[in-house]
């Protein structure tokens, strides 16, 4: 059974331009972000979370992104976790989680401190 570490109320920024709120859960296992709602366009969403096959082509690693009409969600096994380190865009505070294959995940904490999510998923990364 899963070790809950922490959880948080935080923003998922893909890549492709969006913007998820919802909430961020850490166990000694893996990273989970579940959306409670979406704050972009809805066309967007459906077509950034509907394709899990684009990542497994990218490397093969077990890093998912999948939607319905209910939700989106992003895993990250800690086991595939390479880093993770604090940023800043103007006021805004984000920690970036980088996988094996090289992917980030932005996920943006507003004006708040992430160093505390930070430290939690160095906690749990694989030396």
């Amino acid at each position: 059974m899963a070790q809950e570490l922490g959880n948080w109320v935080v923003n998922y920024l893909p890549d492709e331009g969006g913007r998820y709120t919802g909430k961020l859960k850490l166990t000694d296992e893996k990273i989970v972000f579940v959306s409670l709602y979406e704050s972009s366009n809805k066309t967007i969403v459906k077509a950034i979370f509907l394709d899990v096959g684009s990542f497994a082509a990218a490397g093969g690693h077990s890093v998912y992104r999948y939607s319905n009409d209910d939700e989106a969600r992003v895993e990250l096994p800690v086991s595939e976790i390479t880093g993770v380190k604090a940023t800043k865009k103007g006021l805004l505070k984000q920690a970036v989680v980088t996988m094996q294959g090289g992917e980030e995940f932005v996920f943006d904490y507003g004006m708040l401190s992430v160093k505390k999510i930070v430290e939690a998923i160095e906690s749990v990364i694989p030396s």
